[in-house]
């Protein structure tokens, strides 16, 4: 694996982390926090919602939406 792949996958894993432990993530400190665009962050969060949709159906995760008032990126989940 290039290191560049490496990196992605760490930027995303941890992403996915931060959603999953109910942090909101704001794409301009996530950018900063990895060295990268605020459209490679929506990118990410792109794929992990992908990942839910298809993967996760039997979980109690719904997707990855965004939350105005907090300004960021959160896992919403059913209320079920």
């Amino acid at each position: 694996m290039n290191e560049e792949a490496s990196t992605k996958t760490i930027r995303v894993l941890s992403l996915f982390e931060m959603l999953n432990n109910g942090e909101i993530i704001k794409k301009k400190e996530a950018a900063d926090r990895f060295n990268v665009s605020e459209k490679t962050i929506l990118r990410d969060l792109k794929e992990i919602n992908i990942y839910y949709s298809n993967y996760k159906y039997n979980t109690l995760v719904n997707s990855v939406s965004y939350n105005r008032v907090e300004k960021g990126y959160f896992l919403k989940v059913r209320n079920t």
